[in-house]
């Protein structure tokens, strides 16, 4: 019984020492588009995927979109994100144009995210929008 409340007091530092290595891994790694949920299902990516990188100093976000090269800035506490005043460069690309803009929208409206393993997921409350996967960073 006292493992058990011993256990049961050390769960908030265990989870505040979690949520510090999930915001240490949303700022390490690149991380690549690899599914967007709609409410018709599972949209496939396309050979050119989608990427974004979070940036903790300069509290931005940026990547490619699939056709044309995003930033934006970003505000992230704790398991919320906020990814706000996106600007991209406004090349056409046929046959990707629909799931870009479709990308850069779900990101505008996100407003939390979570990390499993080596995936990060982007949620808006409680309504899965975006699934990536990471890839480490080197400096």
């Amino acid at each position: 019984m006292s493992a058990f409340i011993i256990a049961l007091a050390l769960l908030p530092l265990i989870s505040a020492d979690c949520a510090k290595d999930s915001e240490k891994d949303l700022f390490a790694k690149k991380w690549w588009l690899i599914k967007i949920y709609t409410k018709e299902g599972t949209r496939a990516i396309g050979a050119r995927k989608p990427f974004i990188r979070f940036d903790k100093e300069k509290q931005s976000a940026g990547g490619n979109g699939g056709c044309n090269s995003f930033g934006s800035t970003l505000a992230v506490e704790k398991d919320s994100v906020s990814i706000t005043q996106i600007f991209s460069t406004k090349m056409y690309c046929e046959g990707v144009q629909a799931m870009e803009d479709l990308f850069l929208n779900d990101l505008a409206i996100s407003t939390r995210y979570e990390i499993k393993g080596n995936n990060l997921f982007l949620y808006r409350g409680e309504e899965l929008l975006l699934e990536f996967e990471g890839e480490e960073m080197s400096n």
